[in-house]
């Protein structure tokens, strides 16, 4: 009896049909994001007297993500011509360690400030990055190299990102044979944004422009941020203002249109309120975006207390854009807890 009775358990298992394996993991990847970073002033003293990490000690684990992107709003020069103009900066190249320090591996250098030396001081620039071994979009030898995305595969999953800026005088723009930065000619982002989602599964844009402490953003803010999304980009990051702005939702994707300062101290108090950018990133497109406020602290940013993250929610959400799409934006202890190789004890703030 025992032997039949092993012989009918081994017949229905025969007959079972066997559970398929589970399929693996989708592709996707975390994407974070902070506003400018002034790499000389009050930035650099606070690095001196606390070290190279001192400036963001407060923020970085905020920051945790496979790509972490940042606005260098810094030539790293000690030559060239200063341009005429009210503020110009420039950094050391080991002033750089400070942006790795707060854990930033993807630099836009399309704003501003990366010509405030001249075009000996923006090849300085490229030349520090490249040693340096930074990625870094929005400016290159030519016009080809500034306008291409700079594609970065995480699990499979294939994230390009390009950066443009409107802020720039015609003599900082790459030319077919000469070097400069990425203008955001309106004619020019749909084959940009077009060749990168050939290579790309995510696209996300980064544009340095708009009007500076603006509440709002400007028309041609508008008119870029719209000519890329429907060119075929996933995301829309901007800089510039130096103090947040709303976010949109224009054909289903999110337009940010300003993510205010980092590291980076402004005598207004307007600027005092900060985000931070967290992705979650599939081969569709975005599958939650979350913001996580800072107090910016006078160049040291630390996690927002309530005032400053009721007017960090207050400035982002002036479009209505959370209300209308709660199921993708999340902010502060709302944002979904960071998982995979990244995760650490994050504390969101309230």
């Amino acid at each position: 009896m025992a032997a039949l009775a092993l012989l009918l358990c081994a017949l229905a298992a025969a007959q079972t049909p066997t559970r398929a394996p589970s399929p693996p993991d989708a592709a996707s990847a975390t994407f974070s994001a902070a506003g400018d970073i002034r790499l000389d002033g009050p930035i650099r003293a606070i690095a001196r007297h606390g070290g190279v990490g001192a400036p963001s000690r407060g923020v970085r684990a905020m920051l945790a993500a496979d790509i972490v992107f940042a606005n260098l709003e810094t030539p790293v020069t000690e030559r060239g011509v200063k341009t005429p103009k009210t503020w110009n900066f420039r950094a050391r190249p080991e002033d750089l360690k400070i942006v790795r320090a707060a854990g930033v591996t993807v630099l836009n250098i399309a704003n501003n400030h990366v010509w405030d030396y001249g075009e000996r001081g923006f090849l300085d620039t490229l030349r520090a990055l490249r040693r340096g071994h930074w990625i870094f979009v929005g400016g290159g030898m030519d016009r080809r190299q500034a306008e291409t995305a700079r594609v970065m595969t995480v699990r499979g999953l294939r994230v390009g990102i390009l950066a443009l800026t409107s802020t720039h005088p015609e003599a900082a723009w790459a030319k077919p044979d000469k070097p400069g930065i990425a203008y955001s000619d309106l004619g020019r982002i749909p084959d940009m944004v077009a060749r990168a989602k050939r290579r790309c599964d995510v696209v996300i844009v980064s544009f340095h422009g708009g009007t500076e402490l603006a509440e709002y953003p400007n028309d041609i803010q508008k008119a870029v941020a719209h000519a890329a999304i429907r060119a075929g980009a996933d995301l829309f990051v901007g800089h510039h203002p130096h103090a947040l702005q709303p976010v949109e939702i224009y054909r289903g994707k999110p337009i940010v249109y300003s993510l205010g300062n980092f590291l980076f101290v402004s005598p207004s108090t307007a600027t005092r309120a900060g985000a931070i950018l967290r992705a979650e990133l599939g081969p569709s497109g975005v599958k939650s975006l979350s913001f996580l406020p800072f107090d910016g602290n006078w160049g040291s940013p630390k996690p927002a207390g309530p005032a400053i993250a009721a007017q960090a929610r207050a400035a982002l959400d002036r479009l209505g854009a959370f209300e209308q799409r709660p199921d993708l934006l999340h902010f502060g202890a709302d944002a979904p807890p960071i998982e995979g190789a990244d995760a650490r004890k994050v504390k969101y703030p309230p």
